[in-house]
């Protein structure tokens, strides 16, 4: 299929709102500034990767996370107990 930049008929049926979305040409300041601060090249990076592949990058993630979370608990004054 050819992206001429028209929204597929099915699409359409099933999102009426994206007649009212502006043109992907058309300059947005407030999109500008926050693509200022967005590191792309990590997008790709990740869009490289099979769905699988950043299904085990987020599973990795979520796990460090939880362990994090236990050494922050872990390492927290007891409730009551003056930091010394």
């Amino acid at each position: 299929m050819k992206n001429d930049g028209e929204v597929p008929d099915a699409l359409r049926e099933t999102s009426p709102s994206l007649d009212s979305l502006p043109a992907p040409d058309t300059y947005d300041p407030v999109i500008e500034a926050y693509k200022r601060d967005v590191d792309r090249s990590l997008i790709r990076e990740n869009l490289k990767l099979s769905y699988r592949e950043r299904l085990k990058k987020l599973e990795r993630t979520a796990a460090a996370m939880v362990k994090w979370r236990g050494a922050a608990r872990r390492s927290a004054p007891e409730p009551g107990r003056e930091i010394s």
